[in-house]
């Protein structure tokens, strides 16, 4: 593996023409990525080999150092390589559906791709040029399985390995013979609202905006059951979180943050106050023009459908007319395009977050 290797990353997920899901604002950041992404010029003049594309070091130069940059996992820099011998001469349009990516990929870990049967598995086998030499497992079969049927595959012991779908631990528990491994893991998820709207790839804001008044997303937010649903969905498997920063930051984690816990009174008085007044049923806005908030849901577990038509109960309880985006959960992929190219159906929508 040598410098090109690190580089060429960067080009795959940057270049327009691979559709790349993963370039971002903090990738932006490298000095020439963005010129780079609009095609502008043909390298990025930020990421330099001192020794050459066939030495050891890769040094990428940013617009602004970041703390975040710190942690593993921060998006300001990619941690993977790719084989620039094998994809040098697969143009980026055609790169996601080549045989290179899809049929012979090259690996530098300790295992190789020997078989993909596409969407249900993929076998791995040893890979003899491994630097450390030959692993412990001879073959490792990863398969596709629903989230309906996952529970199930456990208690049978179909595999060594598989995720716990949270809602049906009380199914699993008890399964014989199996150990159960559990983390909190450094995500969650979050409930989001428009203020705005997207312009040449930057957020800017509108004062009158339906959604941009603190009052009414804080009485939003504290209309949210979210400890007794997870406890009836999850048996507390997923909890409510205070604030952004989680605890597993220990100092930088603050204690005393009560976030937005269930309380209907606090959340009626927060739209009085603010001029949210009933006609009827239904709130309208300050303005007195009718309020509807258009709410998008991905898809999800078996639970997903039960959880949301709660939550828009609650809003119904303190006068806000909250419906679903197109009337349904929308699919992962429609879900965020919708977001991307600003629906005008989406006025808030509920969204997961990873942290570094």
């Amino acid at each position: 593996m040598v410098a090109k290797e690190l580089e060429y990353p960067y080009e795959m997920t940057a270049n327009k023409a691979t559709n790349s899901l993963r370039y971002s604002d903090p990738l932006a950041n490298i000095v020439g990525m963005k010129a780079y992404h609009n095609g502008k010029a043909k390298t990025i003049s930020g990421i330099t080999y001192p020794d050459g594309e066939n030495g050891r070091t890769i040094v990428i130069h940013f617009l602004a150092m970041k703390p975040g940059m710190l942690q593993s996992c921060n998006d300001y820099f990619i941690e993977t390589a790719a084989p620039y011998h094998h994809l040098k001469d697969v143009p980026f349009s055609k790169l996601v559906s080549s045989d290179q990516i899809r049929k012979d990929p090259l690996f530098f870990g300790p295992y190789k791709v020997s078989k993909v049967v596409r969407g249900q598995s993929v076998t791995w086998v040893p890979n003899k040029y491994y630097w450390r030499g030959k692993p412990k497992l001879n073959k490792i079969v990863a398969q596709v399985v629903s989230t309906k049927t996952a529970s199930k595959a456990i208690k049978s012991h179909k595999f060594d390995i598989a995720d716990v779908v949270n809602p049906d631990w009380q199914a699993v528990k008890n399964a014989k013979n199996t150990n159960f491994i559990a983390n909190i893991p450094l995500a969650y998820s979050y409930l989001g609202f428009k203020v705005g709207k997207w312009e040449n790839g930057k957020n800017v804001m509108d004062k009158n905006a339906k959604m941009n008044n603190k009052s009414l997303r804080q009485a939003i937010a504290y209309a949210k059951n979210i400890n007794q649903v997870e406890k009836r969905y999850t048996q507390g498997l997923i909890f409510r979180v205070p604030t952004l920063i989680t605890a597993q930051f220990g100092d930088y984690f603050d204690k005393n943050a009560k976030g937005f816990p269930y309380n209907l009174k606090k959340a009626n008085q927060l739209l009085d106050k603010a001029s949210y007044k009933k006609k009827g049923k239904w709130r309208v806005q300050p303005n007195g023009k009718p309020l509807n908030i258009h709410l998008a849901e991905m898809t999800g577990s078996a639970v997903q459908e039960p959880i949301i038509q709660n939550y828009i109960q609650q809003w119904h309880k303190i006068g806000l007319h909250v419906s679903l985006t197109g009337g349904r959960l929308i699919e992962f992929n429609s879900f965020y395009d919708k977001l991307d190219h600003d629906d005008k159906n989406v006025d808030m929508f509920m969204a997961a977050w990873s942290l570094s």
